[in-house]
């Protein structure tokens, strides 16, 4: 098969997953990857060809719920060949490893999670391009929520008190990570038996004005979570000024 001819398999393989012909897809992965991996990596087709063919395989296993097969499908796309230079081909792996990482999540596999979340943060922790910064920063905020999942909100508290400080919350691509960082910090802070600085943390998702609605929502779970542990504190009229926040941001149907 020709660089052509690969590249324009690889192509085939994503309008195919977007057909939802998954087993199609997996037949056409394995054949891609087989002929790819025996070529010449160096090569920007190859290399590419090979990425988005373990790249598919793994989003398809997802998909099905076979999230075991998943995971080892996202580490062997993370495991490609890479120019530490290039900002294309850093945010793909750092994409692979953070899927790989929520599949663990999803697993009930905490520990092997972190280990996930930490080799990304080490790896591509100073990378400037906006989009691996992206990847980093949601590595972090699920590795703070990984913390707290294995019973250590100290380290919970502390890597999503440096998120908040680090990211921009009038940036939409920061803020919904700065929110879900506020979220977590205060689930560590109620852990540690602080509920009135959860309160006072989780309020501080009322700065944000971003017409965006990830961001909405989870400003609307913020305001929930707030309410829930002012109703837990005794405080009905808070708790409800604070659910009519939620209401005000996105609408009732978040409200459960």
């Amino acid at each position: 098969m020709s660089t052509t001819e690969l590249r324009s398999a690889a192509d085939r393989l994503i309008e195919l997953h977007e057909a939802g012909e998954y087993e199609a897809v997996l037949e056409l992965a394995d054949e891609v990857s087989a002929i790819a991996d025996g070529g010449d990596v160096a090569d920007a087709v190859v290399r590419e060809s090979l990425f988005i063919a373990r790249f598919q395989r793994a989003m398809v296993l997802t998909e099905r719920g076979d999230l075991q097969s998943a995971a080892q499908a996202y580490a062997d796309a993370a495991a490609v060949p890479t120019d530490p230079d290039d900002p294309d081909q850093r945010h793909e792996i750092a994409m692979a490893m953070l899927h790989q990482g929520m599949c663990l999540d999803a697993l009930d596999e905490p520990q092997q999670a972190l280990a996930v979340y930490d080799r990304i943060v080490q790896r591509f922790g100073v990378a400037d391009d906006p989009v691996t910064r992206d990847q980093v920063a949601r590595a972090r905020v699920n590795r703070a929520a990984s913390h707290l999942n294995v019973g250590d909100p100290t380290s919970a508290l502390q890597e999503a008190q440096e998120l908040i400080d680090l990211l921009d919350p009038t940036v939409p691509l920061e803020a919904e990570q700065w929110v879900m960082a506020r979220r977590i910090a205060a689930a560590a802070l109620q852990a540690l038996d602080r509920p009135q600085d959860a309160v006072t943390i989780l309020a501080g998702v009322g700065v944000i004005d971003l017409d965006d609605p990830t961001v909405r929502e989870q400003q609307a779970q913020a305001h929930l979570d707030r309410a829930q542990v002012l109703a837990d504190l005794d405080e009905p009229g808070a708790a409800e000024d604070a659910r009519q926040a939620a209401d005000a941001i996105a609408g009732s149907d978040l409200l459960i």
